[in-house]
C-alpha cells in the first residue's frame, strides 16, 4: 500500500521594494515582463528584512500540520490536505484562526531609501482583519495584483501597537518594524484565506515598499557653494538618473554640466523635506 503526505499552499506573502526593483526613473510597474524578471533575479528580501512566525504561531503551525517556508521574495505557509481533495485541510481549522509573523529590519540604511515615516511606539500592521482599536479607514493588506504601495497609513496607533506587542513573548518584543497578522477568514472576501466551508483559497498577499525621493543638494567642496534640484529625485540601487542642468536647477546651470547620483548614506530631513547631499 502506498502512502503519501500532501501539502497544499494555504497562502503566500510577497515583498517588493522599489529601491531594488526600479531602475533610475523607470519603475518596476512600468517595465516589460522580461525586464521585471531580470530585476527579480537580483532581488531578495534578505537584503533588508527578516520575517519569522511568532512563538505562538509556531505552535499553531505544528498543531494544524502547517509548514512555514521562506522564499526569495517573502514566505509561504503550506497545510497538510486530504489525498482525495487538495483544497481540504487534513485537520479542520477554525475560521477564526490567526497567524502572526514579525518583520525586523536588518539594513541600517532602510529608512534612508524607503518612502515611509518611522514613528516611535508605532508599528506597521499588515492584516486582513481590522483591530477593534483602529478606525474605519484601516488599510488592509493588499493582494499581489493590487496596485498599492505601502504608506504611513499602515502605521497603527500607539494603543493598537501596545496591544499587539503585549501579546508577544518577552523575547519577541524588541526591534519590531511590522507585523503580518492574518486570519483564515478576513473581514472582506478578497482577504479570505479559506472559504466558509474551510477549503483553501491560496491567496498571495503583497507588501510593496516604495523608494524614497529626495532633493539632491550638490555642495562644492572648494567654494562651499550649494545648488539643489527643483524637485525630488528617486533613489534606486540600479540605473542612473540623468539631470538636465537647464531645467532641474533654478537658476539654470551650464548646459555641459554633469552631476553624479547620490548614495543612500547621507540623507537629512529639513522642514519635512528629505535631502541627499553630494559633495563635488
Amino acid at each position: 500500500m502506498s502512502f503519501s503526505i500532501t501539502y497544499g499552499l494555504l497562502f503566500e506573502v510577497t515583498l517588493f521594494h522599489n529601491y531594488f526593483l526600479n531602475s533610475g526613473e523607470e519603475t518596476f510597474a512600468g517595465m516589460s515582463a522580461a525586464n521585471k524578471e531580470k530585476m527579480l533575479q537580483n532581488f531578495g528580501i534578505s537584503a533588508f528584512t527578516t520575517i519569522e512566525p511568532t512563538l505562538e504561531t509556531n505552535a499553531i503551525l505544528k498543531n494544524y500540520k502547517m509548514i512555514f517556508k521562506k522564499t526569495k521574495t517573502g514566505f509561504r505557509v503550506y497545510i497538510k490536505v486530504k489525498e482525495t481533495d487538495e483544497t481540504d485541510p487534513f485537520i479542520k481549522t477554525p475560521l477564526s484562526l490567526n497567524l502572526k509573523f514579525l518583520i525586523a529590519i536588518n539594513d541600517y540604511q532602510f529608512e534612508n531609501y524607503t518612502n515611509l515615516d518611522f514613528v516611535p511606539n508605532q508599528v506597521f500592521l499588515f492584516s486582513n482583519a481590522k483591530p477593534a482599536t483602529e478606525p474605519a479607514s484601516f488599510e488592509y493588506l493588499p493582494k499581489i495584483n493590487d496596485n498599492k504601495l505601502i504608506s504611513d497609513a499602515f502605521l497603527v496607533s500607539e494603543e493598537t501597537t501596545a496591544n499587539l506587542i503585549s501579546a508577544l513573548h518577552t523575547s519577541e518584543q524588541q526591534d519590531i518594524f511590522g507585523i503580518v497578522s492574518l486570519n483564515l477568514k478576513g473581514d472582506n472576501v478578497p482577504g479570505n484565506i479559506v472559504t466558509n466551508a474551510g477549503k483553501i483559497l491560496s491567496p498571495n498577499f503583497k507588501i510593496h515598499f516604495d523608494n524614497r525621493k529626495t532633493l539632491w543638494k550638490y555642495i562644492n567642496t572648494k567654494t562651499a557653494a550649494e545648488i539643489e534640484t527643483n524637485a525630488p529625485k528617486p533613489l534606486t540601487r540600479s540605473g542612473f538618473v540623468e539631470l538636465d542642468p537647464l531645467t532641474d536647477f533654478t537658476p539654470a546651470e551650464p548646459a555641459d554640466s554633469h552631476y553624479p547620483n547620490p548614495s543612500v548614506k547621507s540623507i537629512t530631513k529639513i522642514n519635512g523635506d528629505y535631502y541627499s547631499e553630494i559633495f563635488i
